[in-house]
């Protein structure tokens, strides 16, 4: 599993304890200067057959290094003792650590892990290409910051990897291929990219790296670690003008590991102040705009550095504000709700709710649950057609009451909901099903205008199906707690595609949705099939009845859209949340999720949550694939505490 912000592996938590939270002044980053330090250490099995942890920590202290990247790190893996590796390397080292896991082994994980004396903001891991099906790899990212002259804060992106180590150079060309993508996703952010490539320089793995980073150093061999002759450990940056390489070394020591260690001290370079322009319609150059665009009854105006910094807004008086605490970000909570219903609609004043009326329509056996078909009354005037899945277990007479998963399906107009509950449609969807044979009772609700359910939205009073099918969810969630066999504090949320975004809405509105996972379901609006204008147009897209109709209104403005899925994430905070994107899905860019989860990560952060905001990004297009599935419901294994 892995430690991070986008997490993309659950397979084990990140090891950030006090003592590794405690980085010691004399430990402190030197203003501009990094240290920067790379190792394969070979699950600290040394070239003297011995197995000792403690050898590893004391190379990575005799640099005192600010950042590192470890591969080849076992976390309670058997051969190594079962020892959680990472963590005895924080607490060796004084160090906040990192660990994603590539893949499981031996009743624990092995992957890659970040040692760090910097601030960490924000983390994320993504697996690599495996089209040949050998040893799964990944990418593990840390957001850091840190303090220059106690004033300035720099933002640094690390990562962490390790390539394919096969012959054929195909899986690490392609994987070359998607760490360029970092770059083009986040051109301008400080960045650094260490690790074992398992290729040389003048490779066409290289040679494709160094179109979008610059390598720090000459050659120095690494390997074979008695005598090096080649180089395939590295460490990379950008953008080439905002870093100066002050040196760059091998390590002497040759017994640790079966590769030695390579350190770079890197100073980052202040970039040049822009020429500051007053803005259009300022008149005299005040400094004072001569008009306010606030949206609506909206409190707050969005400007474009809310859009990357979600803890900063601007109030009507024109002041910037930065929340510092949990307390103050509620605040800025609160417009993004009120930005989302100025699209969508308001939400019904009903309070206390009462349990909505339920009709069974049909039940079937399927084995170890039972799968109702029924109707619910989520509103006058209209039924929620759902099934509602129950594990056999929660019949018997000393049964204990079950966690629920609300199960949102995507778009499919001929069996509707059905899909997740295996009755049609497109394979590696059938998660209310798969979660009710693991013991989950499930809630399929269908999704307004699709298939068999086909309500009058304007005319129940929607502005939008968006917020009708939140509604719908939220009644269902009252059914579900008005069920003796459910656990009213144990509520996860799941969907694919259209019900990937339609469980993030949900649970922006109901805080009793304790956990989300969300397939292929949204990046940013204004990235939205490549910002095609097109797609804007009404009734099409997300201006469609069931969804928006008022971001039609956006069109050749989607900048002005007053809120995005980051926004949306952030409102979760603290409650986890898993996004699986696809690195080929055709609907919603990869680059775009990821950049809106880094994005939404300094407000997890503040809630004291970094490790809950994961992300996923499976080498697949827009699909819900297996190993991506058992993840989310490892997710819910461990915060809905299933029985």
């Amino acid at each position: 599993m892995f430690s991070l912000v986008y997490r993309t592996t659950l397979s084990g938590e990140p090891a950030l304890t006090e003592a590794n939270q405690q980085v010691t002044a004399q430990n402190k980053p030197n203003d501009h200067l990094l240290k920067i330090l790379s190792y394969n250490i070979h699950h600290a099995a040394g070239t003297d057959g011995k197995l000792d942890l403690r050898r590893i920590a004391e190379v990575i202290r005799s640099v005192n290094p600010d950042l590192v990247s470890l591969q080849e790190v076992d976390q309670r893996v058997r051969r190594s003792n079962s020892i959680d590796q990472p963590s005895e390397l924080g607490k060796l080292t004084g160090m906040r650590v990192l660990f994603a896991e590539n893949i499981p082994l031996q009743g624990g994980s092995y992957g890659n892990s970040i040692l760090s004396r910097l601030e960490i903001e924000s983390k994320n891991h993504s697996f690599l290409p495996n089209h040949n099906k050998g040893e799964q790899r990944g990418l593990l990212t840390s957001t850091v910051r840190w303090q220059i002259a106690g004033k300035q804060k720099n933002i640094l992106n690390f990562t962490a990897t390790h390539f394919d180590h096969r012959p054929n150079d195909s899986e690490r060309i392609a994987s070359a291929l998607q760490v360029n993508g970092l770059a083009i996703a986040d051109p301008d952010t400080p960045s650094i990219i260490a690790g074992d490539f398992n290729d040389v320089r003048g490779s066409n793995t290289l040679e494709t790296l160094q179109k979008k980073w610059t390598i720090a150093g000459p050659k120095l061999p690494t390997v074979p670690v008695t005598q090096p002759t080649r180089q395939i450990d590295f460490i990379l940056y950008r953008p080439r003008n905002r870093w100066t390489v002050i040196k760059t070394e091998v390590l002497q020591e040759s017994v640790a590991s079966d590769h030695r260690a390579i350190l770079s001290v890197l100073q980052l370079n202040v970039p040049p102040k822009p020429a500051i322009k007053a803005p259009a319609g300022t008149g005299t150059g005040t400094g004072k705009t001569n008009t306010d665009k606030s949206n609506g009854d909206l409190t707050e105006k969005r400007h474009d550095q809310e859009r990357n910094e979600l803890l900063r807004s601007t109030g009507v008086d024109g002041h910037t504000r930065k929340a510092t605490t949990v307390t103050e970000w509620a605040s800025r909570k609160k417009s993004i709700l009120t930005a989302m219903h100025s699209v969508m609609g308001q939400l019904p004043k009903v309070a206390p709710r009462n349990t909505p009326a339920m009709e069974l329509i049909e039940e079937v056996d399927c084995g170890n649950f039972v799968r109702r078909r029924i109707m619910y009354q989520a509103q006058a005037g209209n039924k929620t057609p759902a099934f509602l899945c129950i594990p056999k277990a929660a019949f018997k007479r000393d049964a204990k009451p079950l966690p629920a998963v609300l199960c949102l399906h995507p778009t499919d107009d001929n069996v509707g909901n059905g899909v997740v509950v295996g009755l049609g449609g497109k394979p590696n969807r059938q998660y209310a099903s798969e979660l009710a044979s693991r013991g989950y009772i499930t809630l399929a609700p269908a999704y307004p205008l699709l298939a068999n359910y086909q309500p009058d939205v304007k005319g129940l009073g929607w502005k939008s199906g968006t917020l009708l099918a939140v509604w719908d969810n939220m009644r269902g969630i009252d059914l579900l707690c008005s069920l003796p066999y459910v656990r009213q504090n144990a509520i996860g949320a799941i969907g694919h595609s259209l019900g990937g975004h339609n469980a993030l809405y949900t649970a922006a509105f109901d805080e009793r949705i304790a956990a989300v996972v969300s397939s292929c379901g949204f990046d940013s609006y204004q990235d939205y099939y490549g910002g095609d204008q097109t797609k804007w147009l009404p009734g099409k897209g997300w201006t469609q009845l069931r969804y928006m109709p008022d971001l039609a209104n956006y069109r050749g403005k989607l900048n002005e859209i007053p809120f995005d899925f980051d926004e949306i994430l952030a409102t979760i905070a603290p409650r986890p949340v898993l996004v699986v994107a696809p690195l080929h899905d055709s609907n919603f860019q990869a680059a775009s999720v990821r950049r809106l989860i880094l994005n939404a990560g300094p407000v997890y952060a503040l809630h004291g949550a970094e490790n809950r905001l994961n992300l996923l990004q499976p080498d697949c297009a827009h699909d819900f694939p297996n190993p991506m599935r058992i993840k989310a419901y490892q997710l819910f294994d461990q915060v809905l505490k299933r029985p």
